[in-house]
């Protein structure tokens, strides 16, 4: 496209802006349930998650790279099994999509979803799952209005107290 972003796979050199548009993610989603008791390695964890996916077959992080540099964007995907009473006996699990505020409502989250379908197709997968937390309604939009179909819910319930994470600090 003319617009000077292109999707390309995430390289290590990619890392420390990956781990910076994931802890955007992060405080974005700060109120979903699943992510407020982060951990204090969280960052370091993460760093290390991006790494193996960019490193290992099986994986891929897909990113939207502009002309002048940096990224606006990212996904994540990977391939897994599947249930094995289920068919397609293996999936692509796609995740973190994130394409950043300023640069949204251009197509980019399309143009992202088309990479990891052609990848997940290299890999002669017949299926891809979105991940999206439950809470975050206008990504659960887009995933409807772009032909995904919901096939389960996970809901959570603590057992004990659980502290808070303040993203500030």
């Amino acid at each position: 496209m003319s617009d000077g972003i292109v999707v390309r796979k995430a390289v290590i050199g990619d890392i420390e802006e990956l781990v910076a548009m994931w802890t955007q993610y992060m405080r974005v989603h700060a109120l979903n349930p699943a992510y407020r008791r982060i951990r204090t390695d969280a960052l370091e964890t993460r760093r290390r998650m991006f790494r193996r996916h960019i490193e290992e077959a099986t994986s891929a992080v897909f990113v939207l790279a502009a002309a002048e540099g940096g990224l606006d964007g990212m996904i994540v995907c990977s391939v897994e099994e599947n249930e094995p009473m289920f068919d397609p006996p293996r999936y692509v699990r796609i995740q973190t999509p994130f394409v950043r505020r300023e640069v949204r409502r251009r197509g980019y989250l399309r143009r992202l979803l088309q990479a990891t379908f052609e990848w997940a197709s290299d890999w002669d997968i017949d299926e891809v799952r979105l991940f999206l937390g439950a809470d975050n309604l206008i990504a659960n939009a887009v995933a409807d209005d772009l032909g995904f179909e919901p096939i389960e819910v996970v809901r959570r319930y603590p057992l004990r107290p659980e502290p808070t994470t303040n993203w500030e600090d």
